[in-house]
């Protein structure tokens, strides 16, 4: 898939999809696959074959022996039982494969996405859409192999169909031909409804996040001060509304394309009936002829009817397929390898140096977010970067930590091209602690822990951990310390304050010891501006030591001008550029903008 495939609208590949599948489910369980194909290739030939076990046991009614009926009334007999019990253990074999596919593709899910280098798959709109639209298909995207596996059966059936009754008469071979009309409207109705999906995927996910907003806790308590719940109920009841004269516009030409299929089809049915009759009376046909026809000529019906949905439903699940090799492509993209990646440097020994260095957003028509950035960041030394929201301070961090790749410019590390290095191996020595963090609720000391996986279930490396994040104090005021378990869902779990979670997190970035960058992304928002001084202080401390062995770089962002002050060196942004550079003297006597922002929230704590 090209990289303009993957910037554009989403095109899906069920060929490509269905290989996948397949592949999953033969390395997931190869005998349950064999096993789920061959039982439903044999119930196939057994339900087709009860229509001529049928016309035996008619034909051979009248006649003197016995025995000669007995024999097809046998066959019939084997060919229902054998048809309903390979069935139904057809079926639980499809599900228990299926079940067994689906996890495995979850997995692969996971590990697509959480390996993705880049946070371009969760915000890119195209890609963002396909996440969400498959998250929310996931129950058909389950379905994929029962789908695949009766379209196999079904096209059986249809060619034993058409072979028995091309064996009564040439002309009956036309019944099938009946269907094709149905057929091929099926794939213009599956267009329609993925076009409809599409069109109301932004709907969707606005009733959606309405919805999720308004049941959590934290949005409640500003939606009751401003009253908003009416607003809300509109703007939902709105959302829906439009999303569903989109759905019923697509949905109802593809019912009224289906309908006239159908009709075309029992034309020829009709046919097929009257055909046989007039050759039964003139003697040219026997009865059993007859019952085969009408038998075999409304499977057929059935069957093209069904062929219809079960191909329409083989496809939304291919699509729901198609979007997970989608991200897969994305993923892949975005992780290529470096042909010859060079070392990670062990320390750093000059700096981090940018050059030139803008940002765009893949997929929107934004301005850059950052523009011709050149900047030096010193080895050893603490650096701030302050300015108004929207300034790109996050994105200048994310940057450095190749969470982003410049869109003009480069960064070098120590000389070198960021882009030549292995980004794994770059962000296991980098060390971060971002506002929006995570609440892992594991075991406290594994929620710290997990910083560092080497050192994951070493208590003591977690309590050191914790000690440099300004939390000593978290696991005293819990009921079984480091080992409590957090979250209040699960059992014995308890839940934490905004400002313990945000102690947490920067317990994790403090579990890796000598980065070559540590990262501090707002990191004490929620942490009084007193504690956060304190706190930056105790880190200035611990990164110069650090520094003596990694040449660590700290990285600071923050809005208070009382801990921006003791930084090294100070960056401040303003629409995406450089305004200024330099120690918090340097700014202040310089009378620019630093002094204006820092004057402005001086005197706001006076």
């Amino acid at each position: 898939m090209t990289d303009q495939a993957l910037s554009g609208p989403f095109r899906p590949d069920r060929v490509r999809a269905a290989k996948v599948i397949l592949r999953v489910a033969w390395e997931t369980d190869r005998v349950r696959t064999m096993a789920a194909l061959g039982m439903s290739i044999l119930q196939a030939l057994l339900v087709s074959s009860v229509a001529l076990w049928l016309k035996l046991v008619v034909d051979s009614a009248g006649g003197a022996q016995w025995w000669a009926t007995a024999g097809p009334a046998l066959g019939l007999a084997v060919a229902i039982v054998g048809g309903a019990a390979l069935d139904y253990g057809g079926s639980r074999t499809r599900q228990t494969l299926n079940e067994k596919a689906h996890h495995a593709m979850e997995q692969r899910l996971l590990k697509v996405v959480g390996r993705s280098p880049t946070l371009e798959i969760h915000e890119n709109p195209h890609h963002l859409t396909q996440l969400e639209l498959l998250d929310s298909e996931s129950w058909e995207f389950g379905e994929t192999i029962p789908a695949m596996l009766n379209v196999v059966n079904i096209a059986i059936r249809i060619a034993t169909a058409a072979m028995l009754l091309g064996s009564v008469d040439p002309l009956l071979l036309l019944v099938p031909l009946f269907g094709v009309p149905s057929l091929a409207l099926g794939g213009r109705v599956h267009r329609l409804y993925e076009r409809g999906v599409e069109a109301a995927a932004d709907l969707n996910r606005q009733s959606r996040d309405l919805y999720e907003m308004a049941m959590k806790p934290g949005p409640a308590k500003e939606i009751r001060v401003s009253r908003l719940q009416d607003e809300f109920v509109g703007r939902f009841r709105s959302a829906y509304r439009d999303r569903r004269v989109i759905e019923v516009r697509h949905l109802g030409r593809g019912q009224v394309l289906s309908l006239a299929g159908r009709l075309f089809f029992v034309l020829g049915y009709a046919g097929a009936i009257a055909l046989m009759a007039a050759r039964a009376v003139a003697g040219t046909a026997t009865a059993g002829d007859v019952l085969l026809t009408a038998v075999l000529a409304g499977q057929v019906l059935g069957l093209v009817v069904g062929t219809t949905e079960v191909v329409q439903w083989a496809l939304r699940t291919l699509t729901s397929a198609s979007r997970y090799v989608y991200l897969l492509d994305v993923a892949r993209r975005d992780r290529q390898a470096v042909a010859d990646p060079l070392p990670v440097p062990d320390r750093l020994r000059t700096g981090i140096s940018l050059e030139g260095v803008s940002y765009r957003y893949t997929g929107r028509n934004d301005r850059e977010v950052l523009r011709d950035l050149d900047v030096f960041l010193p080895a050893g030394k603490s650096v701030a970067i302050v300015g108004d929201n929207g300034a790109g301070k996050s994105t200048f961090v994310k940057l450095l930590a190749g969470m982003y790749r410049p869109t003009g410019g480069r960064i070098r590390i120590d000389g070198v091209d960021l882009s030549r290095f292995d980004l794994e191996r770059w962000r296991l020595r980098i060390a971060a602690a971002f506002q929006d963090h995570a609440h892992f609720e594991l075991l406290l000391h594994e929620t710290v822990g997990i910083g560092d996986l080497g050192q994951l279930g070493d208590r003591e490396a977690a309590q050191a951990a914790l000690d440099l994040a300004g939390a000593s104090d978290v696991p005293a005021t819990l009921p079984a310390g480091l080992d409590t378990q957090l979250g209040p869902a699960w059992p014995g779990g308890v839940d934490l304050s905004g400002g313990q979670w945000q102690k947490l997190a920067i317990g994790r970035a403090m579990m890796r010891r000598g980065p070559l960058l540590l990262i501090l992304d707002e990191p004490a928002a929620a942490l009084d501006a007193e504690t956060e001084h304190l706190l930056f202080e105790q880190w200035t401390r611990a990164a110069r030591r650090s520094a003596m062995d990694a040449g660590t770089i700290t990285v600071l962002v923050s809005h208070r001008f009382s801990t921006v002050r003791m930084a090294d060196l100070i960056i401040v942004l303003d629409r995406g550029r450089i305004a200024e550079f330099g120690s918090h003297e340097e700014l202040i006597a310089a009378h620019g903008l630093y002094a204006e922002l820092y004057r402005i929230q001086e005197i706001s704590y006076r």
